[in-house]
């Protein structure tokens, strides 16, 4: 939304502060190097500012990562400017380019997708656990007011969280209570240069056409506090259903050997719609760590065949394969979905398909293996090299999801999957309550 540079009562927007910006920061508990993202508007210019000085105070270690994603000619050169204003600020900082051959479809969604990629991957070279944004209120209120727009329920209505995980990088978002006013303000008072991207305002993305109609809403009521105001019951809501969920899920779930779910049928159908929707969502996001949670349509279509299917079936969905028989319903990886394959060497662990993380051990430590999903292998294969696997996982449909270790097409080794294995959950791990 666009930012006045007054507040309401007519008088200026005060900069931000070093001592306000510490008591944003304070929730986070920030240690070690920390990552910001830059680029070069006054919104991150002024975080880079601000996470400069304070870092400065405190003998600890910034890094501005500055994503050039190459869609604009003028894209290059502006990466390089904000680089070298960056760098007369004292702060270190790194151009990350996006290679592409050029975007016919869903530009902002790959856009944003290879974003993080490139600064997911950055703050791993640099040892930075911590990524900063510059998602200011107004970015939350539009946030809010797409989300809207598109039907989102209470998740989707709370907005963006201030403190979220990916990838075992936490992305910190401490302006989300600041308006951008204050951003600009801060800039001016430093004689901090900003640019501004042509394409925010263009009414190609949704965001640009919302922006274009906001004064007229705004007329009806539906303001930046209204909008905010939504999005904090919106969140109380989602909390709530969290808490019911989990508690709902202690008593309805079991985790089984190879990390197959066993849900109880009977105590999905008796509990509210909602509280059963929520807690089949966390089940399959605690198998399957996707980019975005299932979808509705298809997580009801789910739950009614958990709840009304009378005889024993078989579906997949979200990258999960869905057994519903008497009594229980078994969620599990869904084998064809199950397709990464990582180069492996025992000298190291590596977290295979979002779910485990396997250990190598022995002599034969500069071997070279490929990480891959075990399959279908025939039954004295499986016997010699993992005995008791069959006995202790005897679905063939779990078994085909584990990893394995392969030379070419050659099954050379299955890691162990007894009662001590760890099942490596990323999204669910917090929400679901059996990890």
């Amino acid at each position: 939304m666009p930012a006045a540079l007054n507040r309401a009562d007519g008088t200026p927007a005060a900069p931000l502060g070093i001592e306000e910006f510490g008591a944003l920061l304070e929730p986070f508990a920030l240690q070690g190097k920390i990552a910001l993202a830059v680029s070069g508007g006054p919104d991150s210019m002024a975080l880079a500012f601000c996470a400069q000085r304070w870092a400065a105070q405190r003998e600890s270690e910034c890094i501005a990562l500055i994503v050039d994603h190459g869609l604009r000619a003028e894209s290059a050169e502006e990466a390089e400017s904000v680089k070298a204003r960056l760098e007369a600020l004292g702060l270190r900082s790194e151009i990350l380019r996006w290679e592409h051959q050029g975007i016919a479809r869903r530009l902002h969604e790959q856009a944003r997708d290879a974003r993080y990629r490139l600064l997911f991957d950055a703050c791993r070279r640099h040892g930075a656990r911590d990524l900063l944004l510059a998602h200011h209120r107004e970015d939350q209120a539009e946030t809010i007011l797409m989300r809207l727009a598109k039907g989102s329920g209470p998740d989707g209505l709370a907005g963006m969280a201030a403190q979220t995980a990916r990838e075992n990088i936490r992305l910190l978002r401490p302006f989300l209570s600041v308006p951008k006013a204050r951003l600009v303000a801060t800039c001016r008072a430093e004689n901090l240069d900003f640019v501004i991207d042509p394409s925010n305002a263009s009414e190609k993305f949704a965001r640009g056409r919302l922006r274009k109609i906001l004064p007229l809403l705004e007329t009806e009521g539906l303001t930046v506090e209204t909008l905010l105001d939504l999005g904090a019951r919106a969140t109380e809501t989602a909390s709530a259903l969290d808490h019911y969920a989990r508690d709902f899920l202690r008593a309805a779930a079991n985790v089984e050997a190879g990390g197959t779910l066993r849900l109880d049928r009977a105590s999905f159908c008796t509990v509210p719609h909602a509280i059963a929707m929520r807690a089949l969502a966390s089940s399959l996001t605690f198998i399957h760590d996707g980019r975005h949670p299932p979808e509705r349509a298809g997580l009801a279509s789910l739950l009614g065949a958990v709840c009304a299917t009378p005889a024993e079936t078989v579906r997949t969905f979200y990258g999960c394969l869905i057994s519903v028989a008497t009594g229980s319903a078994h969620i599990m990886r869904e084998p064809a979905a199950a397709t990464e394959a990582l180069p492996f060497h025992t000298n190291k662990p590596l977290l295979w398909d979002r779910r485990w993380i396997v250990y190598g051990h022995g002599p034969d430590k500069n071997a070279a293996y490929t990480l891959r999903a075990l399959g279908n292998p025939p039954h004295d294969l499986l016997d010699r090299l993992a005995p008791g696997l069959r006995r202790h996982i005897p679905q063939g449909r779990a078994r085909a999801s584990l990893p394995a270790l392969w030379q070419d097409d050659l099954l050379c080794a299955i890691p162990s999957f007894d009662e001590h294995a760890s099942l490596r959950m990323a999204r669910a791990k917090q929400a679901f309550p059996l990890a």
